[in-house]
């Protein structure tokens, strides 16, 4: 996977913490070369999973990739039955931490 972008995150538990490492792949045709692919890792600890999201171009594909970490990280926390931490202060949101606002007519 060619990373294009990545994030450290921690997320704390009762028992201690572990490091999360989030990481965005570049997005690319699929193999039938008519839709794109945007594949991306996150880690918990030692534990890797692996995906891709689909979607008609290459901004459909990364947009849907983001969307989809946050539930991912979410998922994972409460699996984990812990709270995720970036830079020291509680993380919520990919998204909603971006900065990105809808433009409004």
């Amino acid at each position: 996977m060619d990373v294009i972008a990545e994030r450290q995150l921690q997320l704390r538990m009762d028992n201690g913490s572990i490091d999360v490492t989030v990481k965005i792949g570049r997005p690319e045709l699929d193999s039938s070369g008519e839709n794109w692919m945007c594949p991306y890792e996150i880690w918990f600890g030692d534990n890797c999973k692996s995906m891709a999201m689909h979607g008609v171009d290459s901004i459909q594909a990364l947009q849907l990739t983001i969307a989809t970490l946050d539930v991912e990280l979410e998922y994972g926390a409460r699996k984990r039955a812990g709270t995720l931490y970036h830079y020291d202060e509680p993380f919520t949101s990919i998204l909603e931490n971006s900065g990105l606002e809808v433009r409004k007519a």
